[in-house]
C-alpha cells in the first residue's frame, strides 16, 4: 500500500511540478484563500446567521464544517505523517503534520456549504455558485501540492474528508 501511495504521490508531484512559474502567485492566492481564517470564517458566518435568525438547519450546517476542520486537525496529530522536506514547508509559520490537508478538507467543505447556503435562498445561481465552489476547492489542494506543503495523497484525503462534511451538510439540507 505504502509504494502505491509513494508512486501515487510521485506521479502527480512530478505533473504538478511541470506547471509554469507563473503559477507561483495564484497558486499562493489559492492556498490564502484555503487558510483557516476564510474557510472557517465561512461555516462560523453560516453558523452565526443561522443562530441569529433562529435558523437551526445553518447552525447544524456550520457546525459540521468546522467540526469537519477539527476532525482534520485530529487526524494529522494521530496519523503523524511527516511533510515533503523543502524551502516552503520550513518557511511555515505553524508546522503541523501532513496528513490530510486541512486546507482541501477546508476548501471542499467551506466553499461547498457556502454554494449550498447561496443556491439555497437563490437557486437561480447554483449555474455559478457550484462551479465556483469546486474550481476553488480543486484550486485551493492543487495549490499545496505546487507549493510543496503536501503530498498528493494529503491532498486526496483533505478532499475525502471534505467531502464526507459536505455530503453530510447536503444529506440535511437546509432550508431558507
Amino acid at each position: 500500500m505504502k509504494n502505491t501511495v509513494r508512486r501515487f504521490d510521485g506521479f502527480v508531484g512530478a505533473y504538478v511540478a511541470r506547471l509554469p512559474k507563473w503559477w507561483h502567485l495564484p497558486m499562493e492566492l489559492f492556498t490564502l484563500l484555503g487558510q483557516p481564517p476564510f474557510t472557517v470564517g465561512i461555516a462560523a458566518a453560516v453558523l452565526g446567521y443561522g443562530a441569529a435568525l433562529e435558523k437551526p438547519h445553518y447552525v447544524i450546517a456550520g457546525s459540521i464544517a468546522i467540526g469537519t476542520l477539527v476532525f482534520t486537525s485530529f487526524l494529522k496529530l494521530f496519523l503523524r505523517r511527516a511533510r515533503p522536506v523543502n524551502d516552503y514547508v520550513r518557511s511555515m509559520l505553524f508546522q503541523t503534520f501532513s496528513f490530510p490537508s486541512g486546507h482541501a478538507a477546508g476548501g471542499l467543505v467551506s466553499y461547498g456549504l457556502a454554494a449550498f447556503v447561496l443556491v439555497s435562498r437563490w437557486p437561480d445561481i447554483a449555474i455559478v455558485a457550484w462551479p465556483v465552489a469546486v474550481v476553488l476547492a480543486f484550486a485551493i489542494g492543487v495549490s499545496r501540492v505546487y507549493l510543496g506543503a503536501h503530498y498528493a495523497s494529503d491532498v486526496l484525503g483533505g478532499w475525502l474528508a471534505g467531502a464526507a462534511g459536505l455530503f453530510l451538510i447536503l444529506l440535511l439540507g437546509i432550508r431558507p
